[in-house]
């Protein structure tokens, strides 16, 4: 497979859609939106380098010519306006941790002006609450749930154990807390996962597993499951070694386990549901 674009195989329509505008608004839009998503999938990118796991952007879309067929079939119309461009040109790399993306911006993508306006009305509008049970479960009774044996943590400094509360049917969020402080845990599998940041995206190995630092999120893989620390306070890296090390998988669950902790899930009352912890502060790479 050739990692290097041939710029010349497309040049003339190239060319033809790089200088298209649209007027009609609504095309505009879905452009936009089917964009948005294929660059969260890793399906257009700017030109290729490799650099362990990260790609770095080495100039604007425009380049790679041999992508354009695939960017006609995605917006279904010869358009490739001003504003994909400027979306397309501002990313500077991508770093694939498991299941989840994190694309990395030189600047905050804007949004077309529809989709700005159906936020504000939202903000005027009332809130919808999402209700979903969330009994107190322990680890063991959440694999039993997600009928998943994923990884936990076993040790997280001076924070005690809280809950487990189950997201979908691949995803744990494995609570812990100090006082007010809190400390959360994202634990998934499968599908597909992203964030965005105009801030650097930090790296680091501890302990010989090479951690994420983006949006102070903390963000590693083991066993093929995506782990995301949101957490209020830093952790030292000795610390945060520590905690990964500590992440280990239960006792092989046994089908009465299963019945008995869905069952659990099932006759549980329904509260709001909460997301993980509040905004966190970054996370010290130092």
């Amino acid at each position: 497979m050739r990692n290097k674009p041939d710029t010349d195989e497309f040049r003339e329509l190239a060319d033809y859609l790089a200088h298209v505008e649209l007027d009609d608004q609504a095309a505009k839009d879905r452009i936009y939106n089917r964009l948005a998503n294929k660059l969260k999938a890793g399906k257009i990118q700017a030109k290729p380098v490799e650099k362990d796991e990260i790609v770095m952007k080495k100039s604007s879309w425009k380049t790679v010519a041999a992508s354009v067929a695939a960017i006609v079939c995605l917006t279904g119309a010869f358009s490739t306006t001003s504003f994909a461009q400027e979306m397309l040109s501002s990313i500077l790399a991508r770093f694939q941790v498991g299941n989840l993306q994190i694309v990395q911006y030189d600047k905050e993508p804007a949004a077309p002006a529809s989709e700005n306006a159906a936020v504000q009305a939202g903000a005027d509008g009332a809130r919808a609450v999402t209700l979903q049970p969330r009994p107190n479960l322990t680890v063991q009774e959440a694999r039993a749930v997600l009928g998943s044996n994923f990884p936990a943590p076993s040790w997280v400094a001076d924070y005690e154990y809280v809950n487990t509360v189950v997201h979908g049917d691949s995803m744990a969020e494995v609570q812990y807390a100090h006082g007010d402080k809190t400390v959360n845990f994202l634990i998934s599998k499968g599908g597909e996962n992203g964030i965005g940041t105009t801030e650097e995206v930090k790296t680091q190995v501890l302990n010989g597993t090479k951690v994420y630092m983006a949006n102070g999120i903390v963000i590693w893989e083991k066993d093929g499951y995506t782990i995301e620390l949101y957490a209020q306070d830093d952790f030292a890296p000795n610390v945060l070694g520590k905690i990964i090390d500590g992440f280990s998988t239960g006792a092989p669950l046994t089908q009465t386990e299963i019945e008995q902790a869905r069952e659990k899930l099932k006759n549980a009352p329904v509260t709001e549901g909460a997301g993980p912890a509040p905004a966190p502060a970054p996370v010290s790479g130092k």
